[in-house]
């Protein structure tokens, strides 16, 4: 028998999930993380075909004309990282979206009218579940690329809106387990502000 370190124990195919929207730089949920209702988040209800998390970093190797062994130095541009997925339910979380920062008006009928914004800011929650195990992505922080873009009405296609959302605020992944050898280290707190009046140095 052929030797093999596989072990699909410990793999992972995210069969449902769920996701979630609040004002900008809402804090990531307390308590239960897979409660159906979690205070102060709207649900987006219905996600057709799951999520597409996208991460893009330009790397550029540079060279000098008297070092012919390897590239002399390497640049990294900021990480870029966001999230596709497509919206199905007709949500506030939806609609908020949709939206951009704009609002709906009544017309002089009873009408109510879209009247998009120019873009917004939003902290968004995503929860992904296999069985008993579950993960968690969460940035403060994030902004649509560019307008949703709407699901062909053809009769056949379940109406919907595809958001493509960019992280401004760096992306907090709860992974369901840390690795077999792995040791995870105490997050530090964030520092405290100087107090009222003074600049965080000392005058003498």
């Amino acid at each position: 028998m052929a030797v093999t370190t596989a072990n699909p124990d410990k793999a992972h195919l995210w069969l449902t999930g769920d996701a979630y929207r609040a004002p900008a730089d809402t804090p990531l949920p307390v308590g239960d993380l897979r409660a159906a209702t979690i205070k102060g988040w709207d649900a987006y209800g219905g996600i057709e075909a799951g999520f597409e998390q996208t991460s893009e970093q330009s790397v550029t190797e540079k060279q000098v004309f008297n070092y012919r062994q390897a590239p002399y130095k390497v640049a990294r541009d900021p990480l870029k990282e966001g999230m596709k997925f497509r919206a199905v339910d007709n949500t506030k979380a939806t609609m908020l979206t949709r939206l951009q920062g704009g609002k709906i008006v009544v017309d002089e009928n009873g009408n109510n009218i879209m009247q998009k914004g120019i873009g917004e800011e939003f902290a968004l929650f995503i929860r992904v579940e296999d069985g008993e195990d579950a993960a968690f992505f969460y940035s403060p922080r994030v902004t649509l690329k560019g307008p949703a873009t709407r699901a062909a009405i053809d009769g056949q296609t379940i109406d919907g809106w595809e958001f493509d959302v960019s992280f401004l605020a760096p992306l907090q992944e709860v992974i369901p387990e840390l690795p077999e050898g792995m040791k995870a280290e105490k997050a530090e707190k964030p520092a405290s502000p100087a107090p009222s009046g003074t600049t965080g140095t000392e005058s003498h």
